[in-house]
């Protein structure tokens, strides 16, 4: 054999070798990039995995522990949308003199289903005439002042009635009220028959 043919030879073997170990090499290569993309059985229920009809539970900690939730405080008044009457009181203020003079002491409550305004040492006057009556509104104006009041009329107002000048002290017990404006920021006083405001007391929350 010629020293040419024998140089051939060993060259087509080289080449036929190296082709044998790309083709191996792609072989190996692409068995390991199926085995990647080829999800792994597990035998942990969907529900454990946090996933349960699709929808996401509530999150765990690295231990597996369930992340606390955050309480939710309704607060000793209850929802935060239930009317005025259910979700502020007990309120409470002092009577100052406006267009003429009252003074005295409001205080309102809730018990149950019932609403209480108490008004007590009360005290009215007027400069031209005899008080014997007074009426009483719970308004959502606001009541400005500190030895003199000012009172913003606006929004609704309940009419509470008409009671003596001189009763001193009175509890209104109002049962699941409906009329009651939301929200109540005052209690005023007027001359019934005049209407000129005696005296008005802004409300703030005691509690």
């Amino acid at each position: 054999m010629t020293g040419a043919r024998r140089r051939w030879l060993f060259a087509a073997a080289a080449v036929l070798a190296l082709v044998v170990v790309l083709f191996a090499w792609r072989s190996i290569q692409a068995e390991r990039g199926f085995d990647a993309a080829t999800s792994v059985a597990t035998s942990t229920p969907l529900a454990e995995q946090g996933v349960q009809g699709g929808t996401r539970v509530s999150p765990s900690n690295t231990l597996g522990a369930p992340v606390p939730v955050p309480a939710t405080d309704n607060g000793a008044h209850g929802s935060p949308i239930d009317p005025w009457w259910r979700c502020v009181p007990p309120v409470a203020g002092d009577l100052l003199p406006i267009d003429r003079f009252a003074s005295g002491h409001v205080r309102i409550a809730r018990t149950g289903e019932h609403l209480l305004v108490t008004i007590t040492d009360l005290r009215v006057a007027s400069y031209d005439s005899e008080l014997p009556d007074v009426r009483v509104l719970l308004s959502e104006g606001t009541v400005v002042g500190e030895r003199r009041g000012y009172w913003t009329r606006h929004g609704e107002d309940d009419d509470l009635g008409t009671i003596p000048s001189d009763v001193g002290s009175i509890t209104f017990d109002l049962e699941a009220p409906r009329g009651v404006p939301d929200p109540v920021r005052s209690l005023v006083v007027l001359d019934p028959d005049s209407g000129d405001v005696l005296g008005g007391a802004a409300l703030i929350p005691t509690e």
